[in-house]
């Protein structure tokens, strides 16, 4: 059982990095670096180096620290990284509109002023899913807000059935790409809540292939936390009811029931299961293999083909901490041109991780770079790619001019 502590914010510490972070945690909780280890089934020698700033922690080491120290992964990893700069108050500001939206859903109608015309809303959430498939977090933070309160109106407001289901999926729609903006901007707060509210939508809208889609989202919450055998419970019903409902057919269907397998094996590379982590990319890449022209598709926000599930064994190989394994397989991945920039940006922030595991300097910061140049609002507020440049200051001893424009654009203090 973790022991008591006082109350205290590790971001209050100033700019340190995550083990700097866990170690303090650690000590106000009363533990030894061994019975830390011990509380949170970590290895002594894991805890010592990432303590010392030696290592990177994988997720799962993550997730296990937070569990053990009454904490999340949010106040170890320091985020929300919120300073004065103007583009990073940008990109942050809209997450109290969000706030107040969601809070708003199910108020009695005469709270709810008269929305635009359903076809303008439609295009605001279609160039919405552009700004969140391109990474242009300040941009789709500017939309949600209003787009959600509208949606709301427009749904409660409605009195042809048919149109109300419509709109349900349109702010399923809206709930899930807020989900994606606070789920990287580090509100776990406000994550579960529009997981909630997603699940509500979904369920209104009558769509099998966006209830899927929920559910997928809702395996945060359980992840979040650990429960690693919880968020697998949620995807494999989402994914059976998919599998048994005839009525749903074609390449949008095959793109979630992928999605749900790929988002299974990342669960089991965080559990540490290698046996399972395989089993789902072995499926995966059966059901890539339908996709017509096998080619990715993008079908209900979801990414799903060949490439994304050579992306997700990537990721899975430096989960598990096979580095090796994972700059092998990156080197036969292509990406098609129309490949979400979120996708090819977090890619890109894995094989940087994997590169410093080998004690590979430069590669490292090389696709730190690539990651900013196809995606640099994510990018920058990736607690991965910060931890990477920053252990790239710390573990050698000379620091390039490359390095020191890269960390100082980070807004980061080795």
């Amino acid at each position: 059982m973790p022991k008591p502590r006082t109350e205290f914010s590790v971001s209050d510490t100033g700019d340190e990095h995550i083990g700097a972070r866990i170690a303090s945690l650690r000590k106000l909780s009363g533990y030894t670096q061994r019975e830390f280890a011990d509380a949170a089934y970590l290895s002594l020698g894991a805890v010592r180096k990432i303590e010392r700033g030696e290592r990177l922690p994988t997720n799962g080491f993550l997730i296990s620290a937070a569990r053990a120290l009454r904490s999340t992964v949010e106040e170890l990893s320091g985020q929300p990284y919120r300073s004065e700069n103007a583009a990073d108050q940008k990109v942050h500001g809209p997450i109290q509109g969000i706030r107040t939206a969601v809070r708003r859903y199910d108020l009695p109608t005469d709270a709810y002023r008269r929305p635009r015309p359903l076809p303008e809303l439609k295009a605001d959430v279609r160039m919405a899913a552009e700004y969140r498939k391109s990474a242009k977090y300040s941009r789709l933070g500017v939309l949600l807000p209003g787009l959600l309160e509208e949606l709301t109106a427009t749904f409660h407001l409605g009195e042809d059935e048919r149109k109300r289901k419509a709109v349900a999926g349109l702010l399923a729609s809206c709930y899930y790409m807020a989900h994606g903006l606070a789920f990287r901007l580090g509100y776990a707060d406000l994550t579960g809540q529009l997981e909630d509210r997603m699940r509500w939508a979904a369920a209104r809208a009558d769509d099998p292939l966006m209830c899927a889609l929920a559910e997928w989202t809702h395996s945060y919450s359980f992840h979040a936390f650990g429960d690693y055998d919880g968020a697998l419970r949620v995807l494999r019903a989402a994914r059976e009811v998919l599998e048994s409902d005839d009525a749903v057919r074609g390449a949008a269907r095959i793109t979630l029931l992928g999605s749900i397998r790929l988002r299974e094996s990342s669960i089991a590379s965080f559990a540490q299961d290698s046996d399972l982590t395989a089993d789902h990319i072995r499926e995966a890449s059966v059901l890539a293999d339908r996709i017509p022209d096998g080619r990715d598709q993008l079908h209900y926000h979801m990414t799903f083909g060949p490439a994304n599930v050579a992306v997700h064994d990537v990721a899975a190989h430096v989960e598990l901490k096979q580095p090796g394994k994972a700059v092998k397989r990156a080197a036969d991945v292509r990406f098609p041109a129309d490949m979400a920039r979120t996708r090819q940006g977090h890619h890109y922030v894995a094989v940087a991780r994997a590169h410093l595991d080998l004690d590979r300097r430069e590669d490292a910061l090389g696709y730190l770079k690539q990651a900013r140049a196809i995606a640099p609002e994510q990018t920058r507020f990736h607690p991965i790619a910060r931890e990477t440049a920053r252990m790239l200051t710390t573990k050698y001893r000379r620091t390039t001019e490359d390095l020191r424009t890269f960390t100082n654009w980070l807004g980061i203090q080795p």
